[in-house]
This record gives structure tokens, sequence and C-alpha cells, in this order.
């Protein structure tokens, strides 16, 4: 094979690939996070008089809950609720309510200042999705089927594209490294 025909062979094959990375890009962009709307919204009684509660603006600082967290659960969101019991005798009752991730999964936990929360339930109608953990880093051992020869390889996810390198053994023996950079898609 002559230099120049390699030469525009490997040309070919740079522009291949270059075009194959912006046609990837335009048919699979990055996927757009939509965050949710928490302006502040003022409470909504309705027709069969349940309300729709308001919602606040977050605090500045973090606010400490005002019950125990369970150990290894974040609180998502924080809810408060009075009640005026139907007998007029009764004082109104509040309650805290802190919607957790735990356990893989959405846990309600309540408590009162008022008293003894003595039952609760927290029933999903449907399941969220919650984000499996991210894991940016791989590592793995590579054979070269033709001639035999082990090495090993480490990547980096960084946004779109991984970054990583190549540590392998020639057939003489000797190390040799190479660095890749690649589009995730």
């Amino acid at each position: 094979m002559s230099r120049l025909y390699l030469g525009l062979w490997l040309l070919a094959l740079l522009l291949g690939l270059l075009a194959g990375v912006f046609i990837g890009w335009h048919l699979h962009p990055a996927p757009r996070v939509v965050v949710e709307d928490l302006r502040p919204v003022a409470a909504q009684r309705q027709s069969d008089g349940s309300l729709i509660a308001a919602r606040s603006a977050a605090p500045a600082t973090p606010l400490e809950p005002p019950h125990a967290l369970p150990r290894g659960s974040r609180e998502e969101r924080r809810i408060a609720v009075t009640v005026q019991p139907r007998r007029e005798d009764c004082p109104p009752i509040s309650l805290d309510l802190s919607l957790l991730q735990l356990d893989g999964g959405r846990r309600v936990l309540a408590s009162s200042p008022d008293g003894e929360v003595i039952q609760a339930l927290d029933l999903p109608l449907e399941a969220t999705l919650v984000p499996p953990p991210k894991r940016g880093w791989a590592a793995g051992a590579s054979l070269d089927q033709y001639a035999g020869q082990p090495g090993l390889w480490l990547e980096r996810d960084l946004g779109r594209f991984r970054v990583g390198a190549d540590l392998v053994m020639d057939e003489g023996g000797a190390l040799q490294g190479r660095a890749r950079l690649g589009w995730t898609f």
C-alpha cells in the first residue's frame, strides 16, 4: 500500500468519523433536564373543601427538620398541615410531613408537635424515577486476540465525552500507552 493511498484512506476515515459524530450529535442530542417550577404559589381551596397547599420559596439556609430523619435518607420536600377537627371542643392539630429518598424509593415521614401520630399511610399511585448512582469510572483488562498480548484500560465519563487510557504489552514484552477520546450517546 503506497503512502499516498494510506494517507487518503486515513483522511477518509477521519472525515467519516467526524461526520458520524456530527450526525449523531444532531440525531441524539444530550437529554435536557426539566427543572420543576418552584416559584411560590398561594393555597387554593377546592369545591369539596380540600386544600391545594401553598408553596413557599425555599429558605436561603436550610431549616432543621421538625423530626429525626432516618440514617441514609435525603429529605426532598417538607409539608406542614394544620387541621381543625370537626368537634368544636378540639383545638387545631398540626402535622409535619417529609418526603424522603430512602431504601431505593420515596417514603413519607410524619410527626406532630401536638401529639403522637398513631397511623400514617403512604399510597404510591405511580412509581417515580429514582436516578441510578453515577458511576463515571470504568477499568478492565484487555487481550489482543491476534497476538495474545494482555493489557489494562481505564476510562472516565466527562459529560458527553469519554476519555481513556490503555496500557498494552507489545509482542516484544514492552509496555505501550494509548490515549482514547470518545463521545457518549
